[in-house]
């Protein structure tokens, strides 16, 4: 046996030899997922050709090792397998390219999950995935036990952000680009970690955009995916009563775009920072360029009734609200079109 080969099988005596009828074999990371040995190599070659860090020689020349194992087998291959771990690693990078090419399995693309179209060549769902929120309310993410959202932009989002009104994270075949950390500022618009999640077939792949938190990007077994994101999409652990206000008007509201009047959009609901005792609902009148506000005493009442009366008062013709608005341009007088007899403005220029 060559040496190369012994480091990874041990005393066992496994012959080398090219396999042209390529059994699948199950994942050694996840029992449930099929594998073939050209795929794992794949595998290997895209998470390689996006994470420098990942590729170290002691990871690239035991991948080679075990496909060889496996019963693949080309010059490029053994090369690398014999290759000594103080070689550079751009020359093992090419040697793992070249032994691609010697065995007819494609390039790594930088489609979602490196899938070569009409093909089974993708990243292999071998990263585990498992949130927690923050009682200071934080989603914190964990791939592989590693938390991310830390090593990426610097802390996780809000709850409020990736599952009101709607789960953000639930994985469909159309690419979903969701902010999944922020800046340690609290702002996602100061930085951020934004991921595209993708579903092919029975694999759910995150890749990454702007301040990623890895190299390369991760893979699920979309079952794992979608039993912990429906778990923490139901967790309402993190939620003040006056946080289940603001998640069931949000909610009520996108459930119901109709109810609104036209030309006013939701633009924000929760406690009123100037005067914690009354819960203030902010609306955006774009084509004037408004601002207008809603305030409702929250007094000892249950959040579903508070929630109501909100909901109740939106379902109203705005000429009878009690509101008061804010026009967005300096030094402007006049009123929204929509304004009642009740409606005063909070500019200090009247």
């Amino acid at each position: 046996m060559r040496p190369c080969v012994q480091r990874l099988a041990g005393a066992l005596p496994v012959e080398v030899a090219h396999n042209d009828r390529e059994e699948p074999a199950s994942n050694p990371h996840h029992g449930l997922v099929e594998t073939s040995p050209a795929e794992r190599l794949y595998d290997a070659a895209a998470r390689c050709s996006a994470d420098p860090y990942w590729a170290n020689s002691t990871r690239l020349i035991e991948t080679a090792t075990q496909a060889l194992v496996d019963g693949l087998d080309s010059p490029g291959l053994r090369e690398l397998a014999a290759a000594s771990h103080s070689a550079r690693i751009r020359k093992l990078r090419r040697l793992l390219l070249d032994a691609l090419d010697e065995l007819s399995i494609p390039r790594p693309e930088a489609s979602p999950g490196q899938h070569v179209s009409g093909t089974r060549y993708a990243r292999l769902p071998t990263d585990t995935l498992r949130f927690e929120i923050k009682p200071s309310g934080e989603v914190l993410i964990y791939v592989n036990d590693l938390e991310i959202t830390e090593a990426g932009a610097g802390m996780g989002m809000h709850p409020f952000n990736l599952f009101v009104p709607s789960n953000q994270l639930v994985a469909t075949a159309e690419p979903r680009h969701v902010v999944v950390a922020r800046c340690t500022c609290g702002e996602s618009g100061c930085g951020s970690t934004e991921a595209r999640i993708t579903r092919i077939g029975s694999v759910v792949h995150w890749d990454w955009y702007v301040d990623p938190p890895l190299g390369h990007g991760m893979s699920f077994e979309a079952a794992q995916y979608d039993a912990e994101v429906e778990r923490i999409g139901n967790d309402r652990s993190w939620q003040r009563p006056v946080d289940s206000v603001t998640r069931l008007v949000i909610e009520a509201v996108d459930r119901e775009r109709w109810f609104i009047p036209g030309g006013l959009e939701l633009s924000w609901a929760g406690v009123d920072h100037r005067d914690p005792q009354q819960f203030l609902v902010a609306l955006f009148v774009k084509d004037e360029q408004f601002q207008v506000f809603l305030r409702f005493p929250i007094g000892d009442q249950a959040p579903e009734q508070l929630a109501d009366d909100v909901l109740r008062t939106l379902r109203q013709p705005p000429r009878t609200w009690r509101a008061t608005f804010h026009s967005l341009t300096v030094g402007r007088r006049g009123r929204p079109s929509m304004a009642g007899w009740r409606w005063r403005s909070e500019d200090p220029w009247g």
